[in-house]
Parts: structure tokens; C-alpha cells; sequence
């Protein structure tokens, strides 16, 4: 069997996303993979590519919203490139590999600078598509190097990034801004006493647990914050007395009104049309226009505009 076969044979069809989002809130996809290893990842975007199929990077699900239809092509699913491994203050990982693991390694090691980035859901993939920040650290801190693959017209390569090619900014960076994957990425720490870094993740992860993050299904914070205004966006959103504005089952968070949770059996469509009412409430009563930090997934209306690319995203 050639290995373009054992590729069509491994392929999914009518998979539900629901289960792979932290909304747990999404349809089927029409095709799934889930690579084992870079040589995998490669000939699914080969395929993607070839067939004509829109296509996208699933992680930890934590900052999509998938649309009740589903997606109507591939989802690259990235849980099993979950490899980890240290090389004296470095430590190198797959993309797939979860936040809180890395954080968890970087304790055994006795390596700090991770701290920030305790209790963050998601993945490395997605920690480095949008520069996740959190408690004064930033993953465009201590990124080194990236090795990625890039979708080209005559096909699919693999490239190494150095520190100074990333293009980070306030939750932004390159793999937002070209058709360019996470596969693995090395980190740059520096030693620290372990009791010094234990006490860190703790006090990061209870003040999450404090704050009532975990306590619903919910992505995180939906809108991006403008600094040029100086106000968090939850705080405006909260002084329009929207916190606890409910559609079906989506409800704008009670302890955090840049939250939206899935209070039970929530649709895509009641979380899209709380975005739009508070959108439309933030622009008519403060003339501020929010920026969408989640990324829409399927046929949304505006999709393109408002997660930035068109077909090709990655949590």
C-alpha cells in the first residue's frame, strides 16, 4: 500500500467537534486527521492542498467557535504531537503538547520563565499563533526557534524560524499572517529555585480557579483588549451592565464580562449572536469598534473579516 493510501485510509469523515473545544460547542467535520509526526502534518496539508479542500489547525479548541454545521473540509487535529524533551535550559516541543504540561516540565527542570502561562488552556501551537500573554509574560518571551511548515502553490516544506522572524506583538504573530504552521518550537529558561517556581504556578492557577474560569465551558476572553483606550474591555462591557446577558444557554459571564460561558447545552448561533449584540451595544453607547480575539470556524457571516483569515486557522 503506497503511503497516499495510508493516508486516505487514516482519514475521518463526519467527526464532531463539540468534544475538541473548550466551548464544547461545534458540528462534524467533513474530513479529520490527527498526524502522529511532522512527515503526517505534511501530507495532510499535501492533500488539503491537491484536493482543493479548505482546511484548518485544531489544538486545544480554546479559542474557536465552530459553527453548529460543522466544517465543511479537513481539520488537522494536533493532539498526538504531544513530544517533549530538555537540552540543558532548553526546552523543545511539539505543537500539540498543552500549556499546563510544558508548565509542568518546566518545574521538573527546575527552569523558570514558564510561570505566566500556568493554567492557560490551549496549546503550544496556539500559544505561539497568538502570542499568549498572561500575569506579565508573554510566549514571545522565550521562544527561540520554531520549525514550521509552509504551504506553498507547488506544495508543502518544512522551515526553521529564529527568534527575530516570529513578528510578535499584542496577541498577534507571523503564523497569523501566512499560511505557515507550528510543528515544534524550542524554549529559552533560565534556572530558578524550584520551591521559588512551584509557589508561581500556584498562585497563577488559584487566582484562575479564583475567578471562576474553570467553573463553565467557555474560550477565554472573546474580545481583544485596545490599549490605545486604556480600558479593558471586560470593564466596558461591564459598565453597559451586560454582565449576565443571556441567548439560549450563552451567557455573557457573571465574573467576567469579557467572558462568554456555555451555561449547559449552548449553540454556536447563541454565542454568535451575543457577540453581535455586544458589538453593536459597545459601538452605538462608546464608539468603540471590538476586535474579535476568537477565531470563527465554518460559514459565518463576515468570518473572513472578523478572524482575520480566510479558511486557515490555528488554536
Amino acid at each position: 500500500m503506497c503511503m497516499q493510501d495510508r493516508f486516505i485510509n487514516r482519514l475521518r469523515r463526519d467527526v464532531p467537534l463539540a468534544p475538541f473545544t473548550s466551548f464544547r460547542i461545534g458540528g462534524p467535520a467533513r474530513y479529520y486527521f490527527s498526524p502522529r509526526n511532522i512527515k503526517d502534518f505534511s501530507k495532510a496539508l499535501a492533500w488539503a492542498l491537491r484536493e482543493r479542500v479548505p482546511y484548518f489547525i485544531l489544538g486545544g479548541g480554546s479559542n474557536v467557535l465552530i459553527h453548529d454545521s460543522g466544517y465543511n473540509g479537513l481539520v488537522i487535529h494536533t493532539h498526538r504531537l504531544a513530544t517533549m524533551r530538555t537540552e540543558g535550559n532548553v526546552i523543545e516541543c511539539e505543537c500539540g503538547v498543552l500549556i499546563d504540561s510544558l508548565v509542568d516540565l518546566s518545574l521538573e527542570c527546575n527552569l523558570g520563565g514558564l510561570e505566566f502561562a500556568a493554567g492557560l488552556p490551549g496549546t503550544v501551537g496556539g500559544a505561539l499563533f497568538m502570542n499568549a500573554r498572561a500575569y506579565g509574560g508573554a510566549f514571545s518571551d522565550i521562544t527561540d526557534s520554531v520549525t514550521a511548515l509552509k504551504v506553498e502553490e507547488t506544495g508543502v516544506r518544512k522551515i526553521l524560524l529564529q527568534r527575530e522572524g516570529f513578528r510578535f506583538s499584542y496577541k498577534r504573530s507571523l503564523f497569523q499572517e501566512d499560511t505557515l504552521y507550528v510543528y515544534s518550537a524550542c524554549f529559552s529558561l533560565l534556572p530558578r529555585e524550584r520551591m521559588r517556581i512551584s509557589n508561581d504556578i500556584q498562585k497563577n492557577r488559584s487566582s484562575r480557579q479564583e475567578k471562576g474560569q474553570y467553573m463553565f465551558p467557555n474560550v477565554g476572553c472573546i474580545f481583544k483588549n485596545d490599549y490605545r483606550i486604556g480600558v479593558p474591555t471586560g470593564i466596558i462591557v461591564e459598565e453597559l451592565g451586560l454582565k449576565g446577558k443571556r441567548i439560549g444557554d450563552a451567557e455573557v459571564y457573571e465574573k467576567h464580562a469579557n467572558f462568554i460561558v456555555n451555561r449547559g447545552n449552548a449553540t454556536a448561533q447563541d454565542v454568535y449572536r451575543l457577540i453581535r449584540l455586544i458589538e453593536s451595544e459597545v459601538k452605538t453607547k462608546r464608539n468603540i469598534e471590538l476586535e474579535l480575539e476568537i477565531k470563527l470556524i465554518g460559514e459565518w457571516p463576515e468570518a473572513e473579516k472578523k478572524s482575520g483569515r480566510k479558511e486557515v486557522e490555528i488554536d
